[in-house]
């Protein structure tokens, strides 16, 4: 087992009660867990307490930590979960329990625990680790943990990492960079910064730093909005034909009493290479009325000039708030014999899109013509700097709904856009 210098610090001098690595994505912070973890385990056999492994949610702590350990040791030494919340871990019994919402691991109130394993820390609610430090109560009560760093404001860096020193807390920390993972591919690491270049994401997955989120959303956009253009347009659009989309899909924000009801669609290039936002429809509403005779009827005109200019329009995704309205405008559509799919979008949270959108703007493969209001709508977008996470501004001083809606025009195909997102 080859060991990069911080993984062989940890594993000689981690003996604290607390133990935390945070810092940058691939950077070998938890690869050394699944070394770590039968250690501990096998070194508590037979004392009294439990042993518990949370994540964000159970299915990502089985992906992020116990599928690769039963790959390293066989299903023997490391069973899958059962739907008990128990798995067989190093001959004990162990809980396996996903750490985003407290109600999750009230299913072990009450328990004492002698080990605990965390992944992805920072994403767990704050009211689930203070359970978790109230149950750590033998003098062999031992927790490693591992963490993407995220806002300053973030509880865990706030009450916890910043008060150790104060707090007379026993505990072993170690900050990670991109650099200190010397196994990585060069080529590799070089894309991940390019990826991340000119977004709070390069202090915090490629530094690992804990950095705040301000101003504008995305910047590069909103510095050069020319370098997004689609230029090969005009090449394509010759002889009046529609630009070369096998697939184009619609986006729709159903706005409220002060704002609009936005259509943007966007075409995606063979093999998901690229996706192109080329066409808008923005729906004014009257005063304190929405009218859903207006926005069926305007719909129907925005998917009939689309199908007419030679676009294969297959999907129109609404805002899954809006039920009544999506099976009106479904209906509407079916009338008059439109065949296209009118769907409910999918939704991330905010952090993730945020993510999404300067990962694609980052690397060329989100890009824009002839849509001046989404490109103004993104320009503009900002972040919430009063929020302790990463949350977009929502108080009308942006058009956040024709972002919405161009989220929506593409959301449901992150997996073939190559948006599996990188944390580790």
């Amino acid at each position: 087992m080859i060991l990069t210098d911080k993984q062989k610090e940890f594993w000689n001098n981690a003996n604290a009660r607390w133990n935390i690595k945070t810092g940058a994505t691939r950077s070998g912070k938890t690869w050394l867990d699944y070394y770590i973890i039968p250690r501990r385990i096998r070194e508590r056999i037979g004392k009294e307490g439990i042993v518990l492994l949370l994540g964000n949610t159970q299915s990502t702590l089985w992906r992020n930590v116990i599928e690769p350990m039963q790959k390293i040791y066989g299903s023997k030494l490391v069973s899958n979960i059962k739907a008990n919340n128990q798995v067989e871990l190093f001959g004990e019994t162990c809980y396996a329990l996903g750490a985003d919402k407290i109600s999750q691991v009230k299913k072990i109130q009450g328990a004492s625990i002698k080990y605990c394993y965390g992944d992805e820390v920072a994403t767990w609610s704050k009211e689930v680790f203070e359970m978790l430090k109230s149950r750590m109560d033998k003098p062999y009560s031992c927790f490693d943990g591992t963490l993407n760093p995220e806002n300053k404001r973030h509880w865990f860096k706030k009450d916890f990492l910043d008060v150790i020193k104060e707090k007379g807390i026993d505990a072993f920390v170690q900050h990670y960079t991109i650099d200190d993972n010397p196994t990585l591919d060069p080529k590799f690491v070089q894309e991940l910064k390019k990826e991340y270049l000119g977004t709070v994401y390069y202090p915090r997955f490629i530094l690992g730093l804990w950095t705040n989120a301000e101003g504008l959303l995305f910047q590069q956009l909103a510095n050069d909005p020319g370098k997004f253009e689609y230029i090969k347009h005009e090449e394509e659009l010759k002889e009046g034909k529609p630009i070369n989309f096998p697939m184009v899909t619609i986006g729709m924000d159903i706005g409220g009493t002060k704002s609009h009801t936005p259509l943007v669609a966007t075409g995606f290039k063979h093999n998901w290479s690229k996706m192109v936002t080329f066409d808008e429809e923005i729906i004014k509403h009257a005063k304190g009325t929405i009218d859903t005779d207006i926005i069926c009827a305007r719909t129907l005109q925005f998917v009939l000039k689309l199908q007419k200019q030679g676009y294969n329009v297959m999907a129109l995704y609404i805002d899954n708030a809006s039920q009544v309205i999506i099976n009106t405008v479904r209906k509407y559509l079916n009338a008059n014999k439109v065949k296209i799919a009118v769907q409910d979008c999918y939704k991330t949270d905010g952090a993730t899109r945020i993510l999404v959108y300067n990962l694609l703007l980052n690397t060329g493969r989100m890009q824009f013509i002839n849509v001046p209001m989404t490109v103004e709508a993104l320009s503009t977008a900002m972040y919430d700097e009063k929020a302790q996470e990463d949350k977009i501004l929502d108080d009308f001083s942006s058009d956040v709904d024709t972002f919405d809606a161009h989220y929506y025009s593409f959301s449901t195909f992150l997996n073939y856009l190559g948006m599996k997102i990188r944390k580790e």
